[in-house]
């Protein structure tokens, strides 16, 4: 099961909405945007040049929102509450779009379909946990004291899947070396991927 995310984190965020300044903030948006634009995208009905113009006016929305408090845990997973909000902004949109007349538009049947969309809280779970997984494996490859060579060999037999032999063969080190790199790192990720679940 995707982990809810973290109530101590909302708490933090509403306090920088509140205009306490936190790193807490950054670690949101950096989970966050992957998911929400990857829901943008897959819609299909945004032009690709508006989707960061879309996903500021969700965190704007949100921020909004915490500062006001009227998210309330009680009610329900804060990815639902999410799901819910995207769909809705890109709703609104559309229908904005249609009564302007303006050239990106989707007719008033597809509209509807947007409406009736299930379940966009799955479609964000789904998307949070590979956003939480890959936001994980370039903290761990990317901001911490590993040497240059481990973060070769694991980028190369753990995500590209390049053949052991070729690693070892390319970076020089032996098959345990690689193997061992493989597990201390995938520990790693796995640790910072919890963290944010916590």
């Amino acid at each position: 099961m995707i982990p809810d995310t973290p109530q101590t984190l909302l708490r933090k965020i509403a306090e920088y909405a509140n205009g306490d300044d936190s790193a807490e903030w950054a670690r949101f948006v950096e989970l966050y945007t992957p998911v929400i634009r990857a829901f943008i995208v897959a819609r299909g009905d945004v032009a690709p040049s508006d989707v960061d113009d879309v996903v500021q006016e969700i965190f704007v929305r949100l921020v909004t929102v915490l500062r006001a408090g009227t998210y309330r845990p009680e009610k329900g997973r804060f990815r639902a509450y999410l799901g819910t909000m995207v769909r809705r902004l890109l709703i609104d949109r559309h229908r904005r779009n249609l009564a302007r007349g303006a050239g990106e538009t989707v007719s008033a049947e597809e509209v509807e379909i947007l409406d009736e969309t299930p379940d966009a809280a799955a479609y964000v779970d789904m998307h949070l946990l590979m956003a939480r997984h890959t936001a994980a494996v370039e903290h761990v490859l990317s901001r911490t004291m590993l040497d240059a060579r481990t973060v070769a060999a694991y980028r190369a037999y753990a995500l590209d899947g390049e053949p052991a032999a070729d690693v070892v063969a390319r970076l020089g080190i032996t098959h345990n070396a690689l193997r061992q790199i493989k597990y201390r790192v995938g520990r790693m990720i796995a640790a910072v991927e919890a963290a944010y679940g916590e």
